[in-house]
């Protein structure tokens, strides 16, 4: 049916359905970003909790997270804020009321094709400016927490990897004094040699290095126990600061870089082997289908609400949420197929959306 309505009545509809879909939205989007952060805080509340972090630095690492988190719930959010729009629309029988006043349905949810394309566009703003400047300032602030406070990356009784094949076993510690007490160092050699053993009545901390205080030296060769006294030795702790980092959700590396980082990382590793720059092909794809995601949820609402919309019902709302939570478990799943080159990259980061945005053609067009 063609749209009748007057230019000025049709702009005073898409004002009124993008304000209908606009509370929704925004609510939505505040109560996932915060479900969101929080599931992110208790990632690495363990670190958090072992290395006695302040509350500044708690409350700092948690705002570095809403970025990556806005990124993942726009999209639910631009689904909730479209679904809950239509269906209040539909229930109050204004549907009916709009296209009998001759606006068709695709006209009528116009305004929040809008928002989803707005939606679309700060994802992928988010994931390009933000999101990587956010997760290498909480990678910062992790390593900068540990390295302040570097006695509490040790547990008494327990062996740490320190990276660089040390293991180290501490009897106790003193926070205050920055110090080690009854340390035992264990340092790899090759496979199938015994290890090198340091034993020493404490160890302290300079800069990022740990210094056993009068250790004394045991190797088992093949001829029996050598032992040696007030031998030196030091432990790089970097490796300790590096692999706290790996508490902070997500990967690291690539999810850091912006689309041309990515790109030009890509023509490197394909220049040097075929087929080496598939991961980073996939991401860049992955992000530009799930910024797009936004946009097609914003489309996929409105025939999928309408089509269960009876009275006050939320079934409508529920069957979107459905096929969103599918949505997102098959393009985990294509993705993992894309990297292991069974699928073409393209085909695994575009499918889902192009097979949503078709089903959503087909049923404005079945609801006309």
């Amino acid at each position: 049916m063609a749209d009748r309505a007057p230019f000025n009545i049709m702009r005073t509809i898409d004002r009124y359905v993008l304000l209908e879909a606009m509370g929704p939205f925004l609510v939505a989007l505040l109560a996932f970003i915060v479900l969101i952060t929080g599931h992110m805080l208790f990632t690495v509340v363990e670190v958090i909790v072992q290395h006695g972090v302040p509350l500044p630095s708690v409350l700092r690492f948690v705002v570095l997270q809403i970025p990556n988190a806005a990124v993942m719930a726009l999209p639910v959010a631009t689904l909730m804020g479209a679904s809950l729009a239509v269906n209040r629309l539909a229930s109050d029988h204004e549907v009916v009321a709009m296209r009998a006043g001759g606006v068709s349905l695709a006209r009528m949810l116009v305004s929040i094709w809008v928002l989803g394309l707005f939606a679309s566009g700060a994802t992928l703003a988010l994931s390009e400016g933000a999101v990587p400047w956010s997760r290498e300032q909480a990678a910062h602030l992790v390593r900068d927490m540990v390295l302040r406070q570097q006695s509490l990356a040790f547990e008494p009784g327990k062996f740490t990897d320190t990276g660089q094949r040390f293991h180290v076993y501490v009897g106790d510690r003193s926070p205050e004094a920055q110090e080690l007490r009854d340390v035992l160092l264990f340092y790899e050699l090759q496979p199938g040699q015994s290890p090198d053993i340091f034993v020493a009545p404490r160890a302290v901390f300079r800069g990022d290095r740990l210094y056993p205080i009068d250790p004394i030296y045991y190797n088992f060769d093949g001829e029996g126990l050598t032992t040696l006294h007030s031998t030196m030795v030091e432990v790089d702790l970097r490796q300790i600061a590096r692999s706290a980092t790996m508490g902070i959700p997500g990967p690291t590396g690539m999810a850091e870089m912006t689309l041309r980082q990515l790109e030009e990382e890509r023509s490197r590793r394909e220049e040097r082997r075929e087929g080496s720059g598939r991961s980073y092909a996939m991401e860049i794809h992955s992000r530009l289908a799930m910024a797009l995601s936004c946009l097609v949820f914003a489309v996929l609402a409105g025939p999928v609400t309408l089509r269960f919309a009876r009275g006050q019902s939320l079934v409508g709302v529920m069957a979107a949420m459905i096929i969103t939570f599918g949505y997102f478990l098959i393009m985990i799943w294509t993705r993992t197929l894309g990297e292991g080159g069974v699928l073409p990259v393209s085909v695994a980061a575009w499918a889902q959306n192009a097979v949503l945005l078709t089903a959503a053609a087909w049923g404005i067009w079945r609801l006309g």
